[in-house]
C-alpha cells in the first residue's frame, strides 16, 4: 500500500534508465481517455506505392490523379504535379511504467495533417491525447509551416525534448525527420518523427519504379 501511494503522489522520481527528473501527478480513478488509433487515421493517406528514406525518415506516397493516371513514388524528389505533406509520430518508448506505479500501455501513433495541433493528457485541452500521467494536461504544440514541422513546449511540468535536448518553454523549435520527440516521459511518451509526402500524378505522366535510398555498398565486399 505504501508503494502504491508513493507512486501516485505528486513527487519527483527518476525516469527508468534515465537521469531526467519526472513528476507524476495523481489522477482520479474515473479518468477516461480517448484517442483515435493510427490505423483509423492512416486510411486517409491511401498509400498505393511507398518509398522510404532510411536516413531522414522521409516517406513518399503516390496516389491516383484524375482519370486513370499512373502512379509514381520517389524518395529523392517530390512530384511536380501536386503534393501534400503530413507527419507521422510513432511511439518508440520501452513501455516501462514502474515509475507510474501501475501498468500503462504505449500510446498510439498519430498523423499530423492539420497546420497546428496541441498535445497533452486531457482531452478537453489537447487535440492529440497521450493518456500518460507524466504528460501535462496541455503539453506542447506542433505546427506545419513551409514544409517543416515545429514544436513549442507549453510550459509542461516534465518538459519536451528533441532527442536528448530539453526545449525552452515557449521557444519554437524545428523538428527534423528521423529525430525522437519526448513529451515528458522517455519510457511512455517518446515518438519517432517521419515526414510523409503524398504525391498526385496526372494520367499523362510516365510510370517510374520507386527509388528508395539505401546505404552505399561496403567497399570490402
Amino acid at each position: 500500500m505504501e508503494a502504491a501511494a508513493a507512486a501516485a503522489s505528486s513527487t519527483s522520481v527518476a525516469f527508468s534508465k534515465s537521469k531526467w527528473p519526472l513528476y507524476v501527478p495523481s489522477l482520479p480513478s474515473s479518468s477516461v481517455y480517448h484517442q483515435t488509433p493510427f490505423s483509423s487515421l492512416a486510411h486517409a493517406i491511401s498509400p498505393l506505392c511507398l518509398g522510404s528514406s532510411q536516413n531522414k525518415q522521409l516517406l513518399h506516397v503516390a496516389v491516383k490523379g484524375r482519370g486513370r493516371g499512373a502512379l509514381r513514388s520517389s524518395a529523392n524528389s517530390v512530384s511536380a504535379v501536386a503534393s501534400s505533406e503530413r507527419w507521422l509520430l510513432e511511439p518508440v518508448g520501452d513501455g516501462d511504467s514502474r515509475h507510474i506505479g501501475f501498468k500503462v500501455p504505449l500510446p498510439d501513433a498519430f498523423v499530423i495533417a492539420s497546420d497546428s495541433v496541441t498535445v497533452g493528457r486531457v482531452p478537453d485541452k489537447a487535440d492529440v491525447v497521450i493518456p500518460v500521467a507524466t504528460v501535462s494536461a496541455l503539453h506542447a504544440r506542433l505546427e506545419k509551416k513551409g514544409g517543416d514541422l515545429f514544436i513549442t513546449d507549453l510550459d509542461s511540468t516534465n518538459g519536451t525534448y528533441i532527442d536528448d535536448k530539453r526545449l525552452r518553454p515557449g521557444a519554437v523549435t524545428t523538428v527534423p525527420p528521423g529525430c525522437r520527440v519526448i513529451f515528458g516521459d522517455v519510457n511512455l511518451a517518446m515518438f519517432r518523427v517521419s515526414k510523409i509526402v503524398e504525391e498526385e500524378v496526372n494520367a499523362n505522366e510516365e510510370v517510374e519504379k520507386p527509388n528508395i535510398e539505401t546505404s552505399p555498398p561496403d567497399a570490402s565486399t
